[in-house]
């Protein structure tokens, strides 16, 4: 079931049945100039089958800037928390995806009970920004007031929901520092959090299976050279469990 925005872009909405569910919102990747198939339905199927409804946003049909995109993301939680169908709602980020899912929870945290994160842009820094992002996210209006707004790690504080975060050591593409200063951002903070880091891998490996290899690389290579991490996503799942029932507490 798709729900066109009034931008034109959509949401493609995956219920897996009738029952009311708690619900993945996916932020695909790709630079804020599209969205990456590699990281949409891949990854809702992931959590489907782990028994949570789930929904794609395709939020680059229409290159919104910052922050008429906040807008939109916002109208788009409040759609799904309207549906009978869904409980509580959590979200998925890959990429320039992970930094929208990064202003979603920072600002809209009352309707966000959990953000799984994966290898995130987070900070407009220029030491360890992705400026590809950065640029197509804000167009020519790049003050100082508005990179920090979108410097997801100076708009953490403590009522932000738990996260999870993912990155490899060696991304050359968003460097791991990216998580490393939402960690600590997140520390300082007191909000709950997990991280795993591994050791390599190149930028945009998703769910780290064939079904997601690399157009120009052979799936059994790239499954030999990145399926070890590919079990994060049985990590990322047992992470909403464990959030679903309040277990994450000590």
């Amino acid at each position: 079931m798709k729900k066109i925005m009034n931008s034109k872009n959509f949401i493609d909405l995956k219920l897996i049945d009738n029952q009311q569910r708690d619900l993945v919102l996916v932020l695909p990747g790709g630079g804020y100039s599209r969205t990456s198939d590699r990281e949409a339905d891949p990854v809702a199927n992931i959590f489907n089958n782990a028994g949570f409804h789930t929904a794609i946003y395709y939020y680059r049909e229409n290159l919104l800037l910052y922050p008429e995109l906040q807008k939109e993301g916002h109208e788009v939680i409040k759609y799904l928390n309207d549906l009978d169908s869904i409980k509580d709602i959590y979200l998925i980020g890959f990429s320039a995806g992970g930094h929208l899912a990064g202003i979603l929870m920072t600002k809209f945290y009352e309707d966000i009970k959990g953000t799984i994160l994966a290898y995130p842009v987070i900070t407009s820094d220029l030491k360890f920004s992705h400026q590809g992002s950065i640029n197509n996210l804000l167009g020519s209006l790049k003050s100082d007031d508005l990179l920090t707004e979108v410097s997801i790690e100076k708009q953490v504080h403590s009522k932000v929901n738990p996260v999870f975060i993912m990155h490899t050591i060696d991304d050359r593409s968003v460097p791991v520092e990216n998580s490393f200063l939402l960690l600590e951002a997140l520390k300082k903070n007191h909000v709950f959090v997990e991280a795993h880091f591994y050791p390599y891998g190149v930028h945009g490996l998703s769910i780290a299976t064939k079904e997601v290899c690399f157009e120009d690389m052979d799936p059994a290579l790239f499954e030999k050279e990145y399926g070890y991490i590919s079990k994060w996503t049985d990590l990322a799942v047992e992470f909403l469990e464990r959030i679903q029932n309040d277990k994450y507490i000590a």
